[in-house]
């Protein structure tokens, strides 16, 4: 009998495993992606995804919480539209408030997917996963920073890190 139990609420608990992390109501989970696999303390690039807005994009903004304590190089950050990059005009990086600011030149047209890449970064030195927040300033008049959604960033840490 219970080895019939255990085998009916095996599937169960396979289809249970592990946890699905989904970020606020109503904000969505936006795609990343990180070039040398997120090692904690180590050196990495993050490719970052924004997807198109109805609106012109003057300026991007992302900001972290203050136990995200990577290092951000401003002088190797850039924006990329369909893969080409965009003349900035200005990015500042301010450490103690964990924000990244990087106007556009130009705007970048409405419905376009925007990727931020940021090299050169010092991963957190701590393993976890961290919710680093998405906003863009358009160009209508009197503009305001609209929130556009979440990344979740995983850094491993490389004695848990299997081959």
């Amino acid at each position: 009998m219970a080895g019939l139990l255990v085998g009916a609420l095996s599937p169960l608990a396979k289809a249970q495993s592990g946890f699905v992390i989904t970020g606020s109501e109503g904000v969505p989970v936006l795609s990343y992606r990180l070039d040398f696999r997120g090692i904690r303390g180590r050196l990495d690039r993050y490719r970052l995804k924004i997807p198109p807005q109805d609106v012109a994009v003057a300026e991007v903004q992302i900001s972290a919480d203050r136990n995200f304590d990577a290092v951000i190089d401003p002088q190797n950050v850039r924006l990329e539209v369909e893969g080409k990059p965009v003349e900035l005009a200005e990015v500042y990086w301010d450490e103690e408030f964990r924000s990244l600011e990087v106007v556009a030149r130009q705007p970048i047209a409405a419905g376009q997917e925007i990727r931020l890449v940021l090299s050169n970064v010092r991963n957190p030195s701590a393993a976890g996963i961290y919710r680093v927040e998405a906003r863009v300033r358009g160009t209508e008049p009197n503009p305001l920073f609209r929130k556009v959604g979440n990344w979740l960033i995983t850094i491993d840490d490389p004695e848990r890190l299997t081959f």
